[in-house]
């Protein structure tokens, strides 16, 4: 028997044991065909004729509303690449009370519709909101939805989402949501569709959020106002590199790129390198570990003031010996008192989240992100 009337006998055979199965009610069999079978099901969708397809797709349906969880998540997989599949079965599918078999038809499938994307956005979970906000292509009517319904999380998302568009509308949701949510703050403001009267709140929100952290760990009466700090911090990220320095750190950067993929260089890794003097291969990973640009990383260590650097080194969580280690290689062996006393004062007093947020405002106020994935939610 030709291949293809052989394929379409086994079709037909287990279209037979399905229609049996429904008709006794014998949901363990049901489940059992479709973990069995969820591959010839939806790979022999497209090859059938026309007008078989409306009763296929009812028999599916129909299979879909019997069957358990597991199969129905096997099911909704083989489905979800399909171009063009089955449509009532996919909608039912991806409407899903189970978040786990909704999930890939949400995020990946290409045939459902922007009204009914919609649809499933006015209603989802967060776990179903959470998988539709990764699609790779969004229209604003779905991202209305989902920014209106949803939480931080899945404004996150959506904003780390390069394939999702918004409105006006969506847009000034999104900086509801970025008053409750750092994360939504931290990549809305470097949108460059964001209107321009919405940037200086976010940038006002980021302030806040470092001030409130630093007031919380220097809190003593003789700390230096934690305003002159951020301030101080951010005019150090901003300061200029000449061209010829920065191209100094170009092989270094490729190198930690590609060799540290994965992670950033650790604090012992990094301290190696101090010792045998690598300083391009030093800033190089802290930028990597940062999340910073190369620039304001380079700034930091030419500083006279070391607070950005301590500030860096601090949200990244690196030990005294590797600041100390940087101060060395920044000023020779003799270090002046003075800096290294303020170099370990910032060291111990400012906690990873001050210290991340220090940086962070002034990254924002650059127009670059610092520790973009860290403690945000």
């Amino acid at each position: 028997m030709p291949a293809r009337l052989q394929s379409r006998a086994q079709l037909d055979a287990l279209v037979g044991r399905i229609e049996q199965a429904l008709r006794d009610g014998d949901r363990v069999l049901q489940s059992q065909l479709v973990l069995e079978s969820a591959g010839l099901l939806t790979k022999r969708w497209s090859r059938l004729p026309v007008a078989e397809k409306p009763a296929f797709d009812a028999l599916l349906h129909g299979l879909c509303g019997q069957i358990d969880t597991q199969a129905r998540k096997t099911f909704a997989e083989g489905l979800a690449d399909l171009r063009l599949g089955p449509p009532r079965t996919t909608r039912a599918l991806a409407g899903d009370p189970a978040a786990t078999v909704a999930a890939p038809l949400l995020t990946r499938c290409t045939s459902l519709p922007p009204d009914f994307l919609a649809e499933v956005a006015e209603r989802a979970t967060e776990a179903h909101g959470l998988a539709l906000a990764a699609r790779s292509d969004l229209a604003p009517a779905v991202t209305d939805a989902l920014v209106r319904r949803g939480g931080g999380r899945i404004a996150a998302r959506l904003l780390d989402n390069p394939g999702a568009r918004f409105s006006e509308v969506g847009l000034a949701g999104l900086l509801t949501h970025a008053r409750e949510s750092e994360a939504v703050t931290l990549r809305l403001a470097l949108r460059p569709d964001l209107p321009p009267e919405h940037r200086p709140v976010l940038l006002d929100l980021t302030r806040a959020r470092a001030l409130a952290e630093l007031r919380f760990d220097l809190h003593r009466d003789d700390d230096p106002d934690p305003e002159r700090l951020i301030e101080a911090v951010a005019e150090t990220l901003a300061s200029p590199i000449s061209e010829p320095r920065l191209a100094r750190f170009a092989s270094s950067d490729a190198f930690v790129r590609q060799r540290f993929a994965a992670a950033p260089p650790g604090p012992v890794q990094l301290e190696r390198w101090a010792g045998l003097r690598r300083t391009e291969d030093v800033l190089a990973g802290l930028a990597r570990g940062a999340g910073l640009p190369l620039s304001p990383t380079i700034a930091a260590f030419d500083a006279a003031d070391p607070s950005a650097l301590a500030a860096i080194l601090g949200g990244l969580e690196h030990p005294w010996s590797l600041l100390k280690a940087l101060l060395i290689l920044r000023h020779g062996d003799d270090v002046p008192a003075a800096t290294t006393g303020l170099a370990y004062e910032r060291h111990r007093r400012l906690g990873p989240l001050a210290a991340r947020r220090l940086v962070r405002f002034g990254a924002l106020r650059g127009g670059y992100l610092a520790f973009p994935d860290a403690d945000v939610a």
